[in-house]
């Protein structure tokens, strides 16, 4: 208990008779006490409510920093489900480019060089050991330059950004 300080007050009608009922209902004999209890729970309620502002506050914040959250993971994923799509058509292209690749490959190979090097002696299982071959080494081909690519892209993702 603080003694360097001592509040005086005169009530009003209303609070005195308050005081009496809650000295009733309490037992306490002496009215400091329960203005003590009074004054304590003011003051509490008095934080609560600035804390319950505060909190509300913060809610609301935090309730508009989710809602943009939200609406940019949504602009995300539309923007992700386009570039799914896309993607998907550039494969179905792809696959269409390489099947007529092959099969081009394939009738000049059995149209024009096997014939030739069926006069020069080769045997069947010789020209298919052949386009066989020729497949393999361009496949490796192939990779070696998918390879290439990534391995140049990977290198431009981890070199360090300059601030400007």
């Amino acid at each position: 208990m603080a003694k360097a300080k001592i509040y005086g007050f005169s009530p009003w009608v209303d609070q005195v008779d308050s005081i009496n009922q809650i000295m009733k209902e309490t037992g306490e004999r002496t009215e400091s006490v329960i203005l003590r209890k009074l004054v304590d729970e003011a003051l509490q309620a008095r934080r609560n409510n600035k804390v319950s502002a505060l909190t509300e506050e913060l809610d609301s914040e935090l309730g508009k920093t989710l809602e943009t959250i939200k609406a940019l993971l949504m602009r995300v994923v539309t923007d992700e489900d386009v570039t799914f799509r896309i993607l998907d058509m550039c494969l179905a292209l792809l696959q269409d480019v390489l099947a007529e690749t092959y099969a081009t490959r394939q009738l000049l190979w059995e149209s024009l060089v096997m014939p030739q090097l069926r006069e020069k002696g080769f045997d069947v299982n010789d020209l298919e050991g052949r386009f066989t071959l020729q497949t393999n080494q361009a496949r490796d081909y192939a990779y070696s330059v998918a390879e290439r690519i990534r391995e140049s892209q990977e290198a431009e993702m981890t070199k360090p950004t300059r601030d400007i």
